[in-house]
């Protein structure tokens, strides 16, 4: 089935034939531009219904193509999703200005472009038939000035539906965190309509046997925990062949299907919607009774419907990231032991500095992002010691002034190592100057205090602590006691707020020496 028409302009051929066939695949007709002249000539006589659309091209740059289309699509019913390679935060705020509903950074996810295309050309479609309707009824005013009133109140209620519903639409689709997805849902749901409870049955991947509960607001956790659904029989099988928000009280219910509606009923809830992915019932989503007991109108159904659209989306984009972090994950891994392989004295020593370091950063408050570049960085911070022979790193005696320096670069060759990797690149300065001092002695650039960012500080005093406390070729381990007042008193090296820090994590039991 045709959904609408694309055009992809892009000046690398093969990222245009990946989406391109992408879509074909999907039932969308496509077609593609090289440059930006070209681009705005295609879209004039192709007239598509969304563009993706680079922000680097030759003759006319994405930014300027996207203005232009902008003053042809008076009412903004094509989308506009741009790709980027740069950083995105600067491209957002300037595609944003010419237009663009939304960004992609290169290198993509072919899922996620699909997610977006779906998601956005359905809002389309919705304010279009929406401006249609406004038109239609405006011509209805010279029926009588009451009609008029009691329609235009009808109309700007919808208007405001389609504009929390495309907000939520674009909030959801820049969540990366399940958990911040399904928070944002259940707000939604309860802001929008007074609903209570509402909660959330999923499956934790696609050949799961099972949706079982995943979150919600209104009820006590315990009380779903135990409770799961078949997703090949009973409720679940039902409303995917529906598809639609079914009230759970409806005549129409038999054997297992009203088993599980009435159960769910006795804990207050009156309606489910599915989130379905590509054909396959993936959650259900339970919506409570309104707390002014008034019902759900058939608008109010269809918005809660289009909500649960914006949220399978979002889910889904959320879990694809999910699945990429395990991915970068298993490479860390395999670095690591790469490493260790090298040198026995320090094995363990990276996974000891990355607990530690993943502690002070909680410890400090530092927010998820900037914990997870923290763990990849403490991860990483010895990566360079692939380029340092095993004699030097396990020579029990002194070292020459030449093995010194040999050992001394691999901070700088570890972050060379790492910095062409998309998914590592954020934990390259903590690599690069773990090494640093506050009073700029450090290698391998000489910052100095506040230079310093305070990622690296917290890895550097992790990697000191373990150091300290763990045996090496020319001495043996000394204990916390030791190691704390040995950080303490080098105030030119170390940050002593994290030191402090650190003091805490041991006193309240969060770092012990049998750990």
């Amino acid at each position: 089935m045709i959904k609408g028409n694309v055009l992809v302009v892009d000046d690398d051929p093969n990222v245009v034939e990946i989406i391109t066939e992408s879509l074909k695949n999907r039932g969308y007709v496509t077609e593609s531009s090289y440059n930006g002249e070209d681009a705005l000539k295609k879209f004039d006589w192709f007239k598509p219904d969304l563009v993706i659309l680079d922000v680097l091209l030759p003759r006319l740059d994405g930014f300027k193509v996207c203005d232009e289309i902008r003053s042809r699509d008076i009412h903004r019913d094509v989308p506009v999703i741009m790709i980027s390679g740069n950083a995105i935060p600067d491209t957002m705020m300037e595609g944003f200005k010419s237009g663009a509903q939304d960004y992609i950074k290169k290198p993509f996810s072919v899922k996620e472009v699909l997610a977006k295309v779906d998601s956005f050309l359905s809002q389309a479609s919705g304010r279009k038939n929406l401006r249609a309707q406004n038109e239609l009824l405006e011509g209805e005013i010279q029926k009588g000035q009451e009609d008029y009133k009691r329609i235009n109140r009808v109309l700007k209620k919808k208007v405001l539906d389609m504009r929390a519903l495309f907000d939520l639409s674009q909030d959801l689709n820049r969540l990366q965190d399940p958990e911040e997805v399904m928070h944002i849902f259940f707000l939604t749901i309860i802001g929008q309509f007074g609903s209570s409870p509402v909660a959330l049955f999923s499956a934790t991947g696609s050949h799961e046997d099972y949706l079982t509960y995943s979150g919600g607001k209104g009820i006590q956790d315990s009380i779903l925990s135990a409770f799961r659904l078949s997703r090949s029989v009973g409720l679940a099988k039902y409303i995917l062949r529906n598809q639609e928000v079914l009230f759970l009280g409806s005549d129409r219910l038999e054997g297992d299907v009203k088993r599980e509606a009435d159960f769910m009923r006795n804990l207050g809830f009156s309606h489910c919607c599915p989130l379905v992915v590509k054909s396959d019932l993936t959650g259900i989503v339970f919506i409570g009774g309104k707390i002014n007991k008034q019902k759900y109108s058939k608008n109010e159904l269809e918005l809660i419907k289009s909500i649960c659209t914006s949220a399978t989306t979002g889910l889904e984009n959320a879990r694809l990231y999910a699945q990429l972090q395990e991915t970068y994950l298993s490479t860390i891994k395999v670095l690591v032991s790469t490493i260790e392989a090298k040198d026995s004295y320090t094995r363990g020593h990276t996974e000891r500095v990355g607990r530690y370091a993943n502690l002070l950063a909680e410890e400090i408050g530092l927010d998820k992002k900037s914990r997870e570049i923290v763990s990849f960085g403490a991860a990483l911070h010895d990566i360079g010691k692939l380029g340092v022979y095993e004699n030097i790193l396990n020579k029990p005696g002194e070292l020459t002034d030449h093995e010194w320096e040999i050992v001394r670069s691999h901070p700088e060759v570890g972050a060379n190592i790492i910095k062409n990797m998309k998914f590592l690149e954020s934990a390259c300065d903590l690599v690069r100057h773990h090494h640093e001092r506050l009073d700029g002695k450090g290698y391998p650039d000489g910052l100095k205090g506040d230079e310093i960012s305070l990622g690296a500080r917290i890895v550097a005093v992790a990697d000191s602590f373990d150091a300290i406390t763990s045996d090496r070729p020319y001495r043996k381990a000394h204990s916390y006691a030791e190691a704390i007042e040995q950080l303490r008193t080098k105030t030119e090296k170390f940050d002593q707020d994290i030191v402090q820090k650190l003091v805490r994590l041991i006193e309240t039991g969060r770092i012990t020496e049998s750990t």
